[in-house]
């Protein structure tokens, strides 16, 4: 259907309830490979909202979320007592809220035990340095795409309502932003100083010009989900979103939002003047959403307007319904329940949301919270508690009997401070006897309640027996007892925590890498890994994009078996490294890579400048290597040994002629006196 030549109005385009009518014929359906038509991804977007809407209400799960978020807020209605405007006790007890914010910077902690709070292994065919690149390419990611904060606000949810919801995404888009430089470059020159220094002279202008630069973005997108703003499949029966038929998320954008999309491929976005069209009488509005009909309007000073109301007069910002379709097949977004402007495959081939349930239900997908488990409990603090103070008010401000005069209308009498009760007694006016304080009992119940509390939520310090130990308690004169007491809270809030792994954050890091994959070229991979990263990636980045890897959760329980990994290293090095060892690896014709025991070590260690200590060589580093090799080492000491042989043999010589030399002159000499002494005999 041509939506946008045949477009003249919304509400022209796509009558009132065009969408319900029944799909009846074979043709108007299609296979998941074949394409759509918009009318009848219309019809079954309807159809199936109204469906999975009315199932969520009627099984009063909206009901319950209003009634979580009461009990969160610990607020008691003011009541006051009978045929009196003196106002009763209504203190409230934050009693979930205590244990919603104890677990939950405990179960933070545990997910983002480290950095990054994930490991990347790479399966078989796939190098250590592509896992180490893409690393470092998610942990970027991750910063840029607030995963922190909307994991923590997504854990929230599930930790109120029993549920946490999360999409995934992908954005592409530029962004300007100004730069500044000199007019003209700054240089440093290098003069001879007074003593034989150097002094080094600045030359330039520091005059600024403002430049314009533009970005480009692409980044995949994490953000948690609104329970009350994403309709899922009533059929599904487990906590794993993934699992569903169908999803529908939505959204209330403004037209400003709308034009936005105009640049996105398979989105057919009306022009500007049409979309200023529907801001106008008369004036689309965003459809009653009976999802955020059943929110407490107790405490105004928690409210906020709902997403379907104008804030703002500028008619550019005011909000459109916006219903997101996602099935594993195909994705179908419909604006005001009548305009289809995006009807095609889905792209990544599953359903892009996430979820998990605090404590799943069986055959169910909602799941149970913190409000669930403990809600009487704080519900009979507070009756406790405020029935105390009033008891106290009474004794404080007890009440009085008088005498009953003949004019007075006998009535239902009702306990309130300072009250008066007309008796036939013959005392006049009176004190009305009130029974004494019972505080023990009340602090007992209340002690009681926390420990029951604690228990089941895990919130604070207690051992595997139950709440916290008593002083007669033995479990506190051991260390298999301290231990015991130490790890009961930790071992359950472990079980959360590999459950919100295995279903959201793991399932997140192999969509990022899919998404990595699917829309970043070897030209951006590069660019990333070296502008902002800082890493040299020598690999081919085929190796990342088709590389299969395996992520886990780096978890607080986990850390203890890295700790012992870091302790266990020098004792690796060092048999590794040995000269038996080396010897036996030469004779299979291996050797030790000592380039990946430093990247093992790093790894380890979590130090994150290698780039930094693991540089290149110089031409003179490799000089003065060459000239320390053992090698060159051995040619030298042997050359020297060469030069003190020849050294000494000619010493040798040189003696040996100097030895004949002087039994030359000797034998002469012992001539010429033989000779002598026979003249002077006259012989």
């Amino acid at each position: 259907m041509a939506i946008l030549e045949e477009f003249s109005g919304l509400k022209d385009n796509f009558p009132l309830g065009a969408g319900y009518q029944l799909i009846t014929q074979p043709e108007e359906m299609a296979w998941p490979d074949a394409d759509q038509e918009a009318l009848t991804g219309l019809k079954i977007f309807q159809q199936d909202k109204a469906i999975a809407m009315n199932w969520v209400v009627s099984q009063g799960w909206v009901a319950q979320w209003a009634r979580s978020e009461q009990l969160y807020l610990f607020k008691v209605p003011i009541r006051f007592w009978d045929n009196s405007d003196v106002p009763r006790s209504s203190l409230g007890m934050p009693l979930v809220y205590e244990n919603v914010e104890s677990v939950l910077p405990q179960l933070m902690a545990g997910v983002f035990a480290d950095e990054p709070p994930f490991v990347v292994n790479p399966r078989p065919g796939t190098s250590a340095d592509a896992a180490r690149a893409n690393t470092a390419i998610l942990q970027w990611q991750l910063k840029q795409a607030n995963v922190r904060e909307e994991t923590r606000l997504g854990v929230k949810y599930m930790l109120i309502h029993g549920m946490g919801i999360w999409k995934l995404g992908w954005e592409c888009y530029t962004k300007k932003r100004k730069i500044k430089s000199r007019t003209e470059p700054y240089q440093f020159i290098a003069t001879g100083g007074p003593s034989g220094g150097i002094n080094v002279a600045q030359k330039g202008t520091y005059d600024l010009v403002e430049h314009e630069v533009t970005d480009e973005v692409n980044l995949p997108t994490f953000e948690h989900r609104n329970i009350r703003h994403v309709l899922v499949d009533p059929g599904v029966r487990t906590s794993d979103i993934r699992k569903a038929k169908y999803v529908i998320d939505l959204q209330y954008p403004t037209i400003l939002d709308l034009d936005q999309l105009r640049d996105y491929e398979g989105y057919n976005i009306p022009s500007r003047e049409i979309l200023m069209d529907l801001m106008f009488p008369p004036e689309e509005v965003p459809n009653y959403n009976p999802l955020e009909s059943q929110t407490p309007t107790l405490f105004k000073e928690f409210n906020v307007m709902p997403r379907n109301m104008n804030t703002t007069v500028d008619r550019t910002r005011r909000p459109l319904e916006l219903a997101e379709y996602w099935n594993c097949d195909r994705v179908v977004t419909v604006l005001q329940n009548r305009l289809v402007i995006r009807n095609e495959a889905n792209p990544f081939g599953c359903i892009p949301f996430l979820s998990c349930a605090m404590s799943d239900i069986i055959d169910n997908f909602w799941g149970i919270g913190i409000t669930q488990l403990i809600g009487n409990e704080q519900r009979m603090q507070q009756g406790v508690i405020n029935g105390y103070l009033d008891d106290f008010s009474l004794n404080i401000n007890g009440m009085f009997t008088r005498v009953r005069g003949g004019n007075i209308i006998p009535q239902q009498l009702r306990m309130r401070p300072g009250g008066v009760i007309d008796m036939d007694a013959k005392d006049g006016v009176g004190i009305l006897p009130r029974p004494a304080l019972i505080t023990g009992d009340v602090m007992t119940t209340l002690q009681a309640s926390d420990g029951r509390a604690a228990r089941r939520t895990a919130a604070s310090e207690s051992a595997v027996q139950g709440s916290l130990p008593s002083q007669n308690s033995s479990i506190t004169r051991t260390a298999t007892g301290v231990n015991s007491l130490a790890s009961g809270t930790g071992t359950r809030l472990q079980s959360i925590i590999e459950q919100f792994a295995h279903q959201v954050f793991v399932p997140m890091l192999d969509m990022f890498h899919k998404m990595n994959a699917m829309y970043l070229d070897p030209q951006q991979i590069n660019k990333l890994l070296t502008k902002e990263l800082g890493i040299a990636y020598q690999g081919d980045t085929l190796d990342f994009i088709n590389g299969q890897f395996d992520f886990d959760v780096q978890a607080a329980a986990r850390l203890q078996d890295r700790a012992v990994a870091r302790q266990n290293l020098p004792l690796l090095f060092q048999y590794l490294l040995t000269q038996p060892v080396m010897d036996a690896l030469t004779q299979e014709g291996k050797k030790i890579n000592i380039g990946e025991l430093v990247n093992t070590l790093f790894d380890v260690t979590g130090f994150k400048n290698k780039q930094n200590i693991i540089t290149d060589m110089t031409p003179e580093d490799e000089q003065r290597a060459q000239q320390n090799s053992p090698a060159a080492q051995q040619a030298a000491q042997q050359q020297a040994q060469q030069q003190q042989g020849q050294q000494q043999q000619s010493d040798k010589m040189q003696l040996l002629q100097t030895e004949n030399s002087n039994r030359a002159g000797r034998d002469v000499l012992k001539e010429l006196i033989a000779k002598s002494d026979k003249a002077a005999l006259g012989l």
